[in-house]
């Protein structure tokens, strides 16, 4: 059974890689150069990595009391993450000229990943 201190863990590697990710995509702004491609695989395999640990996190941990909607909220973090992984995993095929509109989809999918894991974490922090 794992303790809120792997919570914790867990919260700082995705803070770490949802800031990277964006700080990549900003760098590069567009998926025509190898750098621009190998940032997004990064992102999309950390991601990846993370969605899936979320999954094997145990969500009693978050909830203090009963009917609490912390469950609910890792379920909303757990659907922006599988967004994001999706969107990024798209990047490789896209063409030039949708390159931004996909950009911009992926900031957003990483803007709300990050909103659910602040939700998550302020609740629990209240808890």
């Amino acid at each position: 059974m794992q303790s809120s201190l792997s919570w914790i863990e867990w919260f700082d590697r995705l803070d770490r890689v949802l800031k990277g990710a964006r700080e990549d995509l900003r760098t590069f702004a567009g998926f025509g150069s190898p750098k621009g491609l190998a940032a997004v695989e990064r992102c999309q395999r950390q991601l990846a990595a993370l969605t899936n640990d979320l999954r094997l996190l145990d969500r009693r941990v978050l909830s203090s009391k009963s009917g609490s909607t912390d469950t609910d909220r890792a379920y909303n973090l757990q659907r922006a993450l599988d967004t994001t992984v999706f969107h990024l995993g798209t990047a490789a095929n896209v063409p030039a000229a949708e390159s931004q509109r996909l950009l911009a989809s992926i900031d957003s999918a990483l803007r709300d990943s990050s909103y659910e894991a602040a939700m998550l974490l302020e609740r629990r922090q209240r808890a």
